[in-house]
């Protein structure tokens, strides 16, 4: 740098170039506002209950497809053999006296409290 650069460069340090004109800050805020475009409400959209509803809706869809797949893989053919028996003896049961399964179902409450191989070798 030359000595007549430095020179200017010093003169500048101590001053601001920048001026703000007369009265700016004083209008500043009327003026602003008035540059503003018009704010108009967006128009609301309707979204309807089967919008709503449809995430769930799929949800629950996809949880009882895995529910019914999982029944029909993991269930064996002996369950649902047993599942039919057990139905087929329900609907006996209905059919007969009930005093045989009131009695039955008395010794069956007895035995929870005693010991199954003493009852099973007393009888």
């Amino acid at each position: 740098m030359t000595q007549t650069e430095r020179s200017i460069l010093d003169e500048l340090r101590d001053r601001n170039p920048f001026q703000v004109p007369e009265g700016y800050f004083e209008g500043f805020t009327d003026d602003f506002m008035r540059r503003l475009p018009e704010k108009t409400a967006p128009e609301a959209k309707v979204i309807s209950l089967y919008d709503r509803l449809k995430p769930w809706l799929y949800v629950a869809a996809t949880l009882a497809g895995i529910i019914v797949l999982f029944n029909i893989f993991t269930k064996s053919p002996e369950m649902s053999k047993d599942v039919n028996l057990k139905a087929s003896i329900h609907v006996d049961l209905e059919e007969e006296d009930d005093d045989e399964f009131l009695e039955f179902m008395v010794d069956m409450y007895a035995m929870s409290s005693v010991n199954y191989n003493d009852y099973l070798f007393d009888n």
